[in-house]
């Protein structure tokens, strides 16, 4: 959650943020009311307590009537008042739900992803002379993806990896979270449902790009994690880090569900967008400094982009505009990744700073200066099961089958995939 004291001391730096988010700046203007209404019921609260305390060290003996009489009207006022407050408070806070993050100052400002920037391109697509296969037809070619099954099983949305691309899918996975322990991460497995209100604690849910996508069963209060950090990132809820521990790095793996509602239409066809799949995501909590988060931030990018040169692919990294980032980021970068059977570059990876916005509400906090203040979280994908799909497409062959990157033939036991078809 936005600190309020942003809001009360910079109105318009808010107010711009939300502008260029795509959103209402007026919210600062009511958040701006209802915190002066909030405090001046602060005020009156106090008042009338202090009134109460006066009049109980004036008590010597037995109370008079008119000393009862005035703590009577104390307490009603009081109650009124406090009642009042409650409502004032959550008021207050439905509206500071409402309001993002701020941008960083050099995210660019747009509507949405179509309007993210290159930043970077890395790696020669190599020539096809043929014409490339999508990982479904190329999975029914090889007999390792079958789409068609999990339709029959599960319904859309689903998919089965089956023979070398079962392993290959462990593989990865296995690959680069030993990678990424081997660099001081700690290894973490979490639990894949979480509470409705520690989900809520984490900022998504007021997210457009996450609005509806949980599955959420009420009467356990129980919501399934759609991506890792949402069960790790709450790990340290309540705490105070010790700052010379500071950054704290941690590489989890688990596997996430999303209904994916709201896009159906896109993507349907094959595994991009699924409804339950298997990641390795990074979790930092990292000194409440900007330029210590940033550079904590393209060091988390830089592990996603090696990862890549293993798989021997071609990406680019993408900026992410105003308009794309989740409701807690401060800024956001995203890897995509080339698919040779489109002919596209398509996400596979994000990078994200979210500053102290989590740790605000989940009270994840560090000694500064003997001040309290609220750490800084990041996130970051290190695999999912789309640089598979992606690893797939790229390196096939004219024939069908498909060459294993060096960095994960030893793990697999084979070096090439071949049609069965």
């Amino acid at each position: 959650m936005i600190d309020i004291n942003l809001i009360r001391t910079n109105p318009t730096l808010v107010k711009t943020a939300l502008t260029n988010r795509g959103k209402d700046p007026t919210l600062v203007d009511k958040a701006v009311e209802l915190d002066v209404n909030k405090r001046g019921l602060h005020m009156q609260i106090d008042d009338k307590r202090a009134d109460q305390n006066k009049i109980s060290r004036n008590i010597t003996g037995k109370p008079t009537s008119e000393q009862l009489k005035q703590a009577t009207e104390i307490k009603e006022v009081l109650g009124q008042l406090e009642s009042q407050m409650k409502f004032s408070e959550d008021e207050l806070g439905q509206v500071l739900e409402l309001i993002p993050n701020i941008p960083a100052d050099d995210v660019p400002v747009g509507r949405d992803d179509s309007e993210n920037i290159v930043i970077k391109t890395v790696g020669k697509i190599r020539d096809f002379d043929f014409t490339p296969l999508d990982h479904v037809d190329l999975g029914i070619k090889c007999d390792i993806i079958d789409v068609e099954k999990s339709s029959q099983v599960s319904g859309s949305r689903f998919g089965y990896f089956k023979n070398e691309a079962a392993l290959l899918e462990k593989a990865i996975h296995w690959h680069v979270f030993k990678k990424i322990a081997s660099k001081g991460f700690i290894s973490i497995v979490p639990p894949m449902m979480v509470k409705g209100q520690v989900e809520w604690k984490m900022g998504y849910v007021s997210n457009k790009n996450l609005a509806g996508t949980y599955y959420y069963f009420p009467e356990d209060d129980l919501k399934f994690i759609s991506s890792s950090e949402h069960s790790v990132g709450p790990y340290h809820m309540d705490e105070t880090l010790d700052l010379k521990k500071l950054p704290l790095k941690y590489v989890s793996f688990s596997s996430c569900f999303r209904r994916e509602a709201g896009t159906y239409g896109k993507d349907m066809k094959g595994m991009l967008r699924v409804h339950c799949f298997n990641k390795v995501e990074m979790v930092a909590f990292c000194e409440p400094d900007f330029a210590k988060s940033d550079a904590l931030c393209k060091e988390l990018l830089a592990i996603e982009e090696e990862i890549l040169q293993d798989l021997e692919l071609p990406y680019q990294v993408m900026n992410c505009c105003t308009g794309d980032l989740p409701h807690p980021n401060r800024r956001m970068y995203d890897i995509n990744t080339y698919f040779a059977g489109q002919g596209k570059y398509r996400e596979t990876h994000s990078c994200s700073n979210c500053s102290d916005y989590q740790a605000r509400r989940l009270n994840t906090k560090t000694k500064l200066n003997n001040k309290s203040e609220f750490v800084h979280m990041l996130n970051a994908t290190a695999a999912s099961d789309r640089p598979l799909l992606a690893m797939l497409e790229y390196h096939q062959q004219k024939d069908g089958s498909i060459l294993i990157p060096k960095a994960l033939q030893e793990l697999v036991g084979f070096d090439i995939i071949k049609p069965k078809l």
